[in-house]
């Protein structure tokens, strides 16, 4: 039996293509998981935490009150010292 050379490179190239195809295979669907991953840590990250904007504007809100707060006792401390007089 007589080997072509054809063949034989044929054979040598198929041996040496077929295990580099598989890493590239499983490679590219690793990446999809963890693009599938990241979307839904982001997802996750967006319900869980509050934006600056949102932040800020919470606390204006509460320095609001509080100073609302504050003018009200300074009403009430004013009466009552100027009624105790």
């Amino acid at each position: 039996m007589e080997l072509n050379p054809t063949l034989l490179w044929q054979v040598v190239t198929t041996l040496a293509i077929a295990p580099l195809a598989y890493f590239l295979k499983t490679s590219l669907e690793r990446l999809r998981q963890m693009e599938i991953c990241l979307s839904r840590t982001r997802e996750q990250l967006a319900r869980e935490y509050a934006t600056k904007a949102d932040l800020h504007a919470d606390v204006g809100r509460v320095l609001d009150r509080l100073d609302k707060l504050d003018s009200k006792l300074d009403r009430l401390l004013t009466a009552r010292v100027g009624g105790a007089e």
